[in-house]
């Protein structure tokens, strides 16, 4: 049953106790009428809300988590880069990768192959209750040449209207996804699935090759709401 229905069964039931208490019969006849109605009423509201029916009363609690809330996304070890690195680190609440690698290897970066573990969190849903999910890069730096031009760190395809990245799950079933341009969707995750999903994205080694050991380059990203973010730091 949801709060809405909760709540007018509560004040129904508090009406026809109160019935008890007030003095004169038509009174009386009246308060345990309206008190009756509010449980009927209730009752209907809980049952349409048990059979997926949306009732015409929503109360804070009774709506579905925003996707921010639904979703745990971290960052898995299995990640890397198509370089050697001298680091790689992973916050403790999984959100923040940092490589660390020479300024050979920095000049050299042609890719990255990242993996996040996302895992639908929602206790509300009934088993087989699918929930839209969606990815996307929301950010990326771009260092500037000689020629003080700012060159993209990751490639730029299709006449440069969107980032080359290819987005893909790794286990069989449900959820699948859809790729649209550099993003990604799911209309299909159930509740409390999880999924390793692989992001492959193209970097631009011209652009690598002009990141100093004291830039922060970075490339961010939105997965099921929650943000993410890649360093590239050039160390010894």
């Amino acid at each position: 049953m949801s709060l809405a229905a909760e709540l007018i069964v509560l004040v129904g039931a508090l009406a026809i106790v109160g019935a008890v208490f007030v003095r004169g019969v038509p009174r009386q006849k009246a308060a345990a009428f309206f008190g009756g109605l509010f449980i009927v009423g209730g009752t209907i509201f809980g049952g349409l809300a048990w059979m997926g029916i949306p009732a015409f009363i929503t109360l804070p609690g009774d709506e579905p988590p925003a996707e921010q809330g639904l979703f745990t996304v971290v960052w898995l070890t299995t990640s890397d880069t198509d370089r050697t690195e001298t680091g790689e680190a992973i916050s403790p609440d999984g959100h923040l990768l940092t490589y660390t690698m020479s300024d050979g290897n920095m000049d050299g970066l042609g890719d990255l192959t990242l993996d996040v573990r996302v895992t639908n969190m929602n206790v509300l849903g009934t088993t087989g209750e699918v929930w839209p999910f969606r990815g996307e890069i929301t950010f990326y730096s771009t260092p500037k040449n000689t020629g003080g031009i700012a060159v993209p760190i990751v490639n730029l395809t299709d006449f440069n209207s969107r980032i080359a990245v290819t987005w893909s799950g790794s286990e069989a079933g449900s959820p699948t996804f859809s790729q649209q341009g550099d993003k990604v969707v799911s209309n299909d995750w159930g509740t409390g699935m999880s999924e390793t999903m692989n992001i492959d994205i193209e970097m631009s080694p011209t652009s690598a090759a002009l990141v100093e050991s004291d830039d922060y380059t970075h490339v961010d990203f939105s997965i099921g709401g929650i943000s993410l973010v890649v360093v590239l730091a050039e160390g010894a």
